[in-house]
């Protein structure tokens, strides 16, 4: 796998796997194995290779997605997760109620240079 690729995935699966953590100590791993399942759905309508999204109740793991991303970089990658990410952030706020929510969106949006920001539009 290039290293470019790797980087590009490597960031978004860390991104993921820390919603996941935090997710978790709310929801519990059952509930957000639901929730990504949702916003998998949701997303699949407009990006069909985030069903190559790996989750279970160990976490989430992009893999598959970088194998496809290898054979096509031309992917809408950023996009993709970005819109996964905000959809899964707006439905967490539903679940927890906005304050807890936005504590973690706040929490990763320090961690990962502002992309939840941008994505949103701030």
């Amino acid at each position: 796998m290039s290293e470019i690729i790797e980087k590009r995935i490597g960031h978004y699966e860390t991104l993921l796997r820390e919603m996941w953590t935090a997710s978790s100590k709310y929801l519990g791993t059952f509930s957000v194995n639901l929730l990504v399942e949702r916003v998998v759905w949701e997303v699949s309508l407009e990006y069909k290779e985030i069903e190559l999204l790996q989750y279970d109740q160990n976490g989430i793991s992009c893999a598959k997605m970088a194998a496809r991303l290898e054979e096509n970089p031309d992917l809408p990658v950023e996009d993709m997760f970005m819109k996964f990410i905000t959809r899964y952030v707006e439905i967490l706020a539903r679940l927890l109620g906005h304050e807890r929510a936005e504590e973690i969106r706040k929490k990763l949006d320090e961690e990962f240079a502002g992309d939840l920001s941008a994505s949103r539009g701030e």
